[in-house]
């Protein structure tokens, strides 16, 4: 950085007030914000819950959508303040309705995404919105590598201003043998965070004119870097792939549950971040490797994700019905979206068509009616609805299908959102948290009783895991492992259980589900903790 590109910042900051202004001004009630939460926070008086909660969650996403409007106006050379005071205040009344509507004794989930909906849209807006009618994506390439640069930029001038006054107040706090308290130093990380990064990063925000009218370009660094580094390691990775699909049609076996799933959906993300990065690359008029590559790569992938839709299956059929199970399913029904978009020639704005899918079923799957949450119950109630009719139609058949016949369906449903934290059982050493979904061999119903077990290694205590694989005899041989008993009543879990004990263990409740609907058909998932002796 220069003397001249130094001397430029004080223009440009007050350019940026200027430009942003509603943007700016949010960037100092975020402040106030911080600073309101952490003074009253002190006092812990539930009657402010709900204005701390607005307080947390409406000033950046204000500034986002007052930036993301900003630009908008600007690409379409507009001055009228009307759009900026309708998406603003449309925010500023859709936060306070959130936060009052809110059950604070409930289970926030639903707040929560309907929050990330908003911050997700409003950031995708800032990037696409003021390109919204060009008819490449040029500009909005162009506007992402200068909107990076100037956020890494902005930080790093703020951690060092950060550094500079902090140092300076511990400085002084020495000399004249003062003590200003940690406060302070807290209140100095959240000016620098939400005022100093906000203001420098607006000043360094490209016109949209500008990013328009210049062609997309890489540098000789990031050309390098994409062709020798980036590139290569993509093709292994596909290599690689390819090579377990092979073993897995010869061996038909499958690693732990959910591990295919992870890496491909890591894969799948690495290769849209370089396919977007290597954009000048594909307006090249010489037919470079390069350009090649990018019409191959989305192909070469539909594999992959296929292979993540056999793991998908295979963890649909192990275990029973649950959101997280839907929310894997939406995922990889999401790639194959990508791979159409990207191998689609037509679409020259694809970037804007794999956002828009991304908050379309993001909506569907946590907000909507049709939630990954109200499917699992509706699953559920259906299966206990349909049990006593199946079972009816048994009653002319042997002695055994009429006690299945006879069968009282049951369901339980704890949520102990509200506990903060648990009780440590007395003699405890180890805690471990628990999110696991028991197996049928794992645990049964005994008349009003339900018992169920916990494996944990003892190569691993910290680690949750119930699986009810049997080990080789080899592997038992290395590996030692604690198997814990627990039981309780029907009684018990309709009275909202918040703990389970047993002989050298203890399980804190924060979620508990379990249903049987017939005699071989039940299910039990806990979260929480585990204490072991």
């Amino acid at each position: 950085m220069d003397l001249a590109t130094i001397k430029k910042y004080p223009s440009q900051i007050s350019t940026a007030f200027k430009r942003f202004p509603l943007a700016s001004a949010m960037a100092f009630f975020t402040f106030i914000a911080l600073v309101t939460n952490t003074e009253f926070a002190r006092f812990g008086n539930d009657h402010f819950t709900r204005l701390f909660l607005w307080l947390a969650i409406y000033p950046i996403a204000a500034i986002l959508v007052a930036l993301a409007t900003s630009l908008v106006q600007e690409s379409r050379k507009s001055t009228n303040a009307r759009p900026q005071a309708i998406a603003s205040g449309t925010w500023f009344l859709l936060s306070i309705a959130l936060v009052a509507g809110l059950p604070l004794d409930d289970d926030p989930f639903y707040f929560g995404c309907t929050v990330t909906l908003v911050y997700l849209i409003a950031t995708f807006a800032v990037f696409l919105g003021p390109f919204w009618k060009q008819p490449n994506e040029n500009g909005f390439w162009n506007f992402l590598q200068k909107n990076i640069k100037s956020a890494i930029i902005a930080i790093l001038v703020s951690a060092i201003l950060l550094g500079a006054i902090e140092g300076l107040v511990l400085g002084f706090a020495e000399l004249f043998d003062s003590d200003p308290g940690e406060t302070i130093y807290l209140y100095i990380f959240y000016f620098c965070a939400s005022v100093v990064v906000p203001i420098l990063y607006f000043s360094g925000i490209p016109s949209i004119d500008e990013c328009t009218e210049e062609t997309p370009a890489l540098n000789k660094f990031a050309s390098s870097t994409i062709r020798f580094l980036f590139i290569p390691v993509l093709a292994i990775g596909i290599l690689l792939f390819y090579a377990y699909i092979i073993k897995f049609i010869v061996l038909w076996d499958m690693p732990d549950e959910g591990t295919v799933s992870a890496f491909v959906s890591g894969f799948i993300i690495y290769l849209i971040a370089l396919i977007i990065a290597m954009h000048p690359m594909r307006l090249s008029a010489e037919q470079t490797t390069e350009k090649k590559l990018l019409k191959i790569f989305p192909a070469a992938c539909i594999p992959l994700v296929v292979l993540m839709s056999i793991d998908v299956m295979h963890i649909f059929i192990q275990e029973c019905l649950s959101p997280e199970i839907i929310w894997v399913i939406t995922i990889n029904i999401y790639f194959y979206i990508i791979i159409a978009i990207l191998l689609k020639e037509k679409i020259q704005r694809k970037s804007r068509y794999i956002a828009i899918a991304f908050c379309a079923l993001f909506f569907i799957t946590t907000i909507s009616p049709l939630n990954a949450q109200n499917i699992t119950d509706l699953v559920g109630a259906t299966k206990i609805e349909n049990a006593p009719t199946q079972q009816s139609n048994t009653k002319t058949t042997s002695v055994k299908e009429d006690t299945t016949a006879a069968f009282d369906s049951f369901e339980a449903d704890i949520s102990n959102s509200d506990i903060i934290s648990f009780i440590i059982p007395e003699g405890a050493k180890e805690v471990a948290i628990l999110d696991h979904y028991f197996d049928k061999s794992e645990f049964e119903y005994r008349g009003d009783t339900i018992t169920f077990r916990i494996t944990l290694s003892e190569d691993d205590e910290n680690a949750a895991d119930s699986s009810a694989a049997k080990p080789s005899a080899a592997d038992s041989a290395k590996t030692k492992s604690k198997v814990y008993s627990f039981y309780t009543t029907k009684q018990e879990l309709n009275d909202s259980l918040e703990s389970i004990t047993t002989d050298h263990a203890a399980i804190g409740i924060k979620e508990l589900h379990t249903s049987q609907w017939s005699e071989t058909g039940r299910s039990l998932r806990i979260k929480g903790l585990l204490f072991t002796e």
